[in-house]
C-alpha cells in the first residue's frame, strides 16, 4: 500500500472528511489537471474511517490499496472507450438490417454506448466505493493540528 498524508477538517462520527495533495500517483499521470478525483485542484477530499483516533486539524497517514487504484482507472477510462468502440462495431453490424449508412449507424451507436457508459460506470462506482478494498484506512495520526474536536 502507498502510504499518503492528509489533514482532516471535518468528522462526522466515526467517519473523518481528509484534505489530501494530490499523491505521487496523481504526479505522474497524464490526467493529474483535469481528473475528476481531484477536480483539477491540487488537494483532494476523502471520508477515511477514523480509527486512529485523529481530531480537526491533525496530519493523519492513510493508505489506499494500489489495486483499488488501478481498477477504478480501469473502469474510469478504459471502460467508455471499450463501450464506444463495441458500439460502433454493433452499428456498422446492424445498419444493414436497420437500412441505414455503416458510418451513421456506427456513429450512432458508438455515442449511445459511449453515453451509456458513463451510468454504468457512476453505478458500478458507487457499489466498489462500499467495498472494503476500494476505501481508503487510516493508519496513524502523525501530528496534532491543536483544534478540540
Amino acid at each position: 500500500m502507498d502510504m499518503e498524508c492528509g489533514i482532516i477538517v471535518e468528522i462526522r462520527g466515526k467517519m473523518a472528511l481528509v484534505e489530501a495533495s494530490a499523491g505521487e500517483a496523481c504526479a505522474a499521470c497524464s490526467s493529474r489537471g483535469s481528473c475528476s478525483l481531484i477536480g483539477g485542484e491540487s488537494k483532494r477530499r476523502l471520508w477515511i474511517e477514523n480509527r486512529a483516533g485523529g481530531r480537526m486539524g491533525d496530519t493523519i497517514e492513510f493508505a489506499i490499496a494500489p489495486g483499488a487504484v488501478v481498477r477504478m482507472s480501469l473502469l474510469l477510462y478504459a471502460f467508455p472507450v471499450a463501450a464506444l468502440i463495441a458500439g460502433m462495431f454493433a452499428g456498422m453490424l446492424l445498419a444493414p438490417r436497420l437500412k441505414m449508412d455503416a458510418d451513421i449507424a456506427a456513429a450512432l451507436f458508438g455515442a449511445g454506448g459511449f453515453a451509456l457508459s458513463f451510468g454504468i460506470v457512476k453505478a458500478v462506482s458507487a457499489i466498489l466505493a462500499r467495498a472494503k478494498s476500494f476505501q481508503p484506512v487510516m493508519i496513524r495520526v502523525l501530528g496534532d493540528g491543536g483544534a478540540d474536536g
